[in-house]
């Protein structure tokens, strides 16, 4: 009897094993099955020009269902927003003689974007001279989405550093370019995507509590990127990045809790699309924009004409866009 109780199990401690090991090719198959689709795919098509089209069965497009433009509640908020984006003093009251603060936050595309777009905006006579300009990117990897999105990282005291060096303060800050990225290197669908856009939605609360005049934060999305570059760097992350923007704003469209823009329920600023700019070396069938690898210095960096590319193509989407025009460009008097 013994013999046959020590037999039994045995076979039950093989069959847990055995079962065990099942589950876990199973976790290892689907991982693979994932791993495999996102390397094998590669039609990857930008989101201005998918539109109503699908890309893993996701609609494309900036907007929910497969818009270019803002529409509807959120295209009327957005007009107000933007009306509303007056000069302030240094304590945040309105001013004539006060400064509209627009700065920049992320890594180093971002601040080589915002430093060309700042020489391009001062003594322009089309752009609003109440404007200042603040670069307050830094790169190195020092100014990812997770770095950002913690109020404590030391990435903030160089953004205060950037701040006072100018004598403006987090009062007057009205309006935030925000480009960086999550640096894990995790570039599943639709994991990553996910990922960074709940990144986005953290950092929009961060932004609510640093800046208590905060009304707009605007998303460029990524170019694309070529080569062996740092991973969280590497395709599909810029395109997926696209993704996580676009995400993050159909959210406050659908007025998911956590990233509420109005009333008396709000938590974050308004999240918008200024000029998408992802591309490959197809010119899209929207605007005719192409990026190729040898508009980039290593890869990631644009070389400096392909860098005045971009930024006059965002002067030129915050000089004519129906809603950017309102702050950015010159005020009839």
């Amino acid at each position: 009897m013994k013999n046959i109780a020590a037999f039994i199990v045995i076979i039950l401690i093989l069959a847990s094993c055995s079962k065990e090991a099942n589950k876990n090719n199973n976790v290892l198959n689907a991982f693979a099955k994932n791993a495999m689709a996102t390397n094998l795919d590669t039609a990857k098509i930008p989101l201005i020009d998918l539109r109503e089209g699908t890309y893993r069965d996701s609609i494309g497009g900036l907007y929910p269902n497969g818009k270019i433009l803002p529409f509807g509640q959120y295209a009327v908020d957005l007009y107000n927003i933007t009306k509303n984006i007056v000069p302030l003093d240094t304590f945040g009251i309105e001013r004539p003689t006060g400064r509209i603060v627009f700065i920049s936050l992320g890594g180093s595309t971002c601040g080589h974007n915002m430093r060309q777009l700042k020489d391009q905006t001062v003594n322009n006579p089309l752009t609003n001279s109440k404007l200042i300009l603040l670069n307050c990117c830094n790169g190195s990897g020092t100014a990812s989405l997770n770095s950002i999105m913690n109020p404590k990282d030391p990435y903030w005291d160089h953004v205060s550093q950037v701040l006072h060096g100018s004598t403006r303060s987090y009062r007057q800050v009205q309006v935030i370019y925000l480009e960086s990225d999550d640096s894990t290197v995790y570039n599943f669908w639709p994991s990553r995507p996910n990922l960074v856009k709940n990144d986005l939605e953290t950092c929009l609360r961060v932004f609510k509590k640093k800046f208590p005049n905060i009304k707009l934060v605007y998303v460029l999305g990524r170019t694309h990127t070529f080569g062996k570059i740092a991973q969280w760097n590497e395709e599909p992350a810029p395109y997926y990045m696209g993704w996580a923007c676009k995400w993050a704003i159909q959210d406050q469209i659908n007025h998911v809790p956590g990233v509420e823009y109005k009333g008396e329920k709000a938590v974050a600023p308004m999240l918008t699309w200024g000029w998408y700019q992802w591309a490959d070396s197809t010119p899209r069938k929207t605007d005719g924009f192409s990026w190729v690898e040898t508009e980039t210095k290593d890869g990631l960096h644009a070389t400096p004409e392909a860098q005045d590319t971009l930024a006059t193509r965002f002067q030129n989407f915050l000089l004519t866009d129906r809603y950017a025009k309102n702050w950015y460009a010159v005020q009839p008097q």
